[in-house]
């Protein structure tokens, strides 16, 4: 379905060349040709409305909020890192039929969106604050690295290495299983908690930063944990405190687009979509984020 709406998207994007060359076959057979124009009318047909609703909304949005490619590429970024590889994360792309420039624009136009349901949306120092005290264990991140090996002994081994003051980098490169993380010493970057194995999980946020685990035992293998990083206060959690507040403050989707709509002194010049924001309407915005 994802490309169709997009083929159809494309298609209304093109009607005047459709138009002139409306006879042309796209495909021949035995039974009869399928012409540039049968093919235009049935994609119109089939996902007409919802394209068009898609579209409209998009050249409203743009012509009314501005996102920089430094928001896109954040946002970007946090995907990528719920994910063990820049490999992963291309095969979740893959998965869900989209290309990586795709799924910018899918961002900036939720980044968009985003930002008319919170335009003129006042966030509070108290509010922030209140958030962040009856939310702080599941905002709280850490950055660790691991050593990844299959056996109990092997594991021993690499820990008696530690103690005796080799470099946790290169014991990675050298004994770890993870090849997604070995070559950069293990670095798995920020988490937070229920993103992990429950066991990896526990002894890592039970660790100080800089401090190394005794080994721990997953469906994995055994994982020696060094902590490198933990953001728990209110000020290096702030700007997440402040879209979580925003995100439960912003206004509803349809709503939003709605009144875009209806100040966007919009006319539908095809009578086949006269009624295209008087019915019940699709999904406001494509989607597209892969999972991790």
């Amino acid at each position: 379905m994802k490309k169709l709406i997009l083929l159809c998207a494309v298609l209304l994007g093109l009607v005047g060349i459709l138009s002139a060359c409306g006879s042309s076959a796209v495909v021949k057979t035995k039974g009869g040709d399928i012409t540039n124009d049968d093919f235009y009318k049935e994609l119109k047909n089939q996902a007409g409305n919802q394209v068009l609703q898609e579209m409209v909304y998009e050249k409203l949005l743009n012509s009314k909020y501005k996102v920089s490619n430094k928001e896109i590429d954040q946002k970007v970024n946090e995907v990528k890192k719920k994910f063990p590889s820049d490999d992963a994360f291309k095969q979740a792309l893959q998965q869900s039929n989209l290309t990586e420039s795709q799924f910018r624009d899918n961002v900036k136009q939720q980044l968009l969106l985003f930002k008319a349901q919170t335009d003129g949306v006042k966030v509070t120092d108290k509010e922030m604050k209140d958030y962040y005290n009856k939310n702080k264990d599941k905002l709280t991140e850490v950055k660790a690295s691991h050593i990844l090996v299959k056996d109990k002994k092997t594991a021993d081994q690499i820990e008696q290495k530690l103690k005796k003051g080799e470099d946790f980098s290169k014991l990675a490169k050298k004994y770890s299983t993870d090849t997604a993380t070995k070559n950069n010493g293990g670095d798995l970057g920020w988490f937070k908690k229920g993103e992990m194995d429950p066991s990896f999980e526990k002894a890592a946020f039970n660790l100080k930063v800089g401090q190394i685990s005794d080994p721990v035992k997953t469906q994995y293998g055994y994982h020696i944990i060094k902590l490198t990083g933990k953001k728990d206060s209110f000020n290096a959690l702030k700007s997440e405190v402040k879209q979580a507040v925003l995100q439960q403050k912003a206004k509803p989707a349809q709503e939003v687009l709605q009144n875009l709509v209806k100040k966007g002194d919009v006319k539908i010049q095809d009578k086949q979509f006269k009624d295209l924001f008087n019915q019940p309407q699709q999904a406001p915005m494509p989607g597209g984020t892969p999972q991790g």
